[in-house]
């Protein structure tokens, strides 16, 4: 497996060091991405030297300029096959009082003097803008949210020598509502500047290039902007990917989304079955539905077809039963008062005496009910309770604040109003 390397610009009063605190969490990826890391302390002054990176990472020089001499080199660097990511800061080379421009220039844009914001989609400042709107790319793949904070725009020349070996890419723009303060001669004018570029990626002759205005995507100081804030590792990520791997190539390497638990147990798999990487295995896993495609489709178009049969069957018992409940709504609704009435009717004429089982129910025991039940004091009670009717006796135990149990019988109401009255 080729190791690949990658150079920091020490050399130039850099930003962008690997023991800076606040860059950790970036330093701690690189590590663990197996990336061979090296500082560049002694400038671009030997083509040679340069050619030892897979890809080299300038942050803004700060008060230091590049030398003509160092722009050739790294300009003959990218022509010949290397790769750059040059990271900017707000105020472009104007606040940094650097020339970085005199090298990015010739790869088809340059630094902006400003500083971005947004007006409505940011995260709790302004000059953290949310972006949402990506050209597809191999770096904006999987790609949802980035969040760059305190960051300048990038402008692209609107001519280039050599357009056939020399393609620039507008990949991140801003919103519709992105504006930014420009600065010029130690003063700020505010413009509105929607869809305004932050990143592009550059192929220059055999070579590549990405560049964008911020610092603080590699923060390890603010989770709500910096390096593992929304899908900005993954940003990061794929730009390193794409400038030291060949992913124009047959074995071009893609960013994917795996379940944690497929995830885990694939590694597993390549661990103890010694595989050499991943990749053979997602490889493998693609050959073998690719020889078995057919039979493969067939069994899931069974599968979808038996689901779409089931939601069917489902959808028609929820008819039928919503049609039973029509006609069930059809049929008149007896009230129970109603069937005390038919049963104290049979009791008259046979001269026998029933047993209850029901009352009325609480919902149909309405206020208007309530005020037509006569009242029955403590002194009007019969001896035999029975002959009281199920309003009756509900109508003597709310007056004596007597309280009966939901769904209480006849028998039980009896029961209680003999056990609050001392007679049971």
């Amino acid at each position: 497996m080729k190791i690949i390397k990658i150079g920091l610009d020490y050399s130039h009063n850099n930003m962008l060091t690997l023991e800076a605190s606040s860059y950790s969490d970036f330093t701690q990826f690189l590590f663990a991405s197996a990336y061979k890391l090296g500082k560049i302390e002694a400038g671009f002054y030997a083509l040679e030297k340069a050619r030892i990176y897979d890809a080299v990472i300038i942050s803004i020089p700060k008060n230091i300029n590049l030398k003509p001499e160092e722009i050739e080199v790294l300009e003959e660097y990218v022509r010949t096959g290397g790769s750059l990511l040059i990271i900017g800061s707000r105020g472009g080379e104007y606040l940094n009082r650097t020339n970085i421009n005199e090298l990015v220039r010739k790869f088809g844009f340059e630094f902006v003097p400003d500083e971005v914001y947004d007006s409505v989609n940011y995260v709790n400042l302004q000059k953290r803008p949310l972006l949402t709107k990506f050209k597809p790319h191999y770096i904006t793949e999987n790609i949802k949210k980035i969040v760059l904070s305190s960051a300048c725009s990038l402008a692209t020349l609107g001519f280039v020598e050599d357009e056939k070996n020399i393609q620039v890419e507008v990949l991140v723009r801003g919103g519709l509502n992105c504006w930014r303060n420009r600065f010029k001669k130690q003063k700020s004018i505010e413009e509105d500047s929607p869809k305004i570029p932050l990143l592009v990626s550059v192929k220059y002759y055999k070579g590549k290039v990405v560049a964008f205005g911020t610092l603080s995507i590699f923060s390890s100081l603010g989770r709500e902007y910096g390096f593992s804030a929304f899908d900005n590792d993954i940003l990061i990520t794929n730009i390193l990917r794409w400038l030291t791997l060949d992913v124009n190539s047959v074995g071009q390497v893609i960013t994917i989304d795996l379940q944690k638990d497929l995830f885990y147990w694939a590694n597993s798999i390549v661990k103890e079955k010694r595989w050499e990487s991943f990749s053979d295995l997602v490889n493998v896993s693609l050959k073998h539905f690719k020889d078995n495609y057919k039979s493969i489709m067939k069994e899931l178009k069974e599968i979808q077809k038996e689901r779409y049969q089931r939601k069917l069957e489902f959808k028609e018992a929820a008819k039928e039963e919503k049609e039973e409940e029509k006609v069930i709504d059809l049929i008149p609704k007896r009230k129970k008062e109603d069937l005390e009435d038919i049963i104290s009717s049979i009791e008259n004429i046979t001269g026998e005496r029933f047993e209850r089982s029901f009352t009325p129910d609480d919902e149909e025991f309405t206020e208007e009910t309530k005020k037509n039940a006569p009242e029955v004091s403590s002194e009007e009670l019969p001896d035999d309770l029975n002959s009281l009717t199920v309003k009756e006796l509900k109508s003597y135990c709310k007056k004596n604040e007597i309280n009966l149990p939901a769904k209480a019988r006849k028998a039980d109401i009896i029961k209680i109003i003999n056990y609050v009255l001392d007679e049971d």
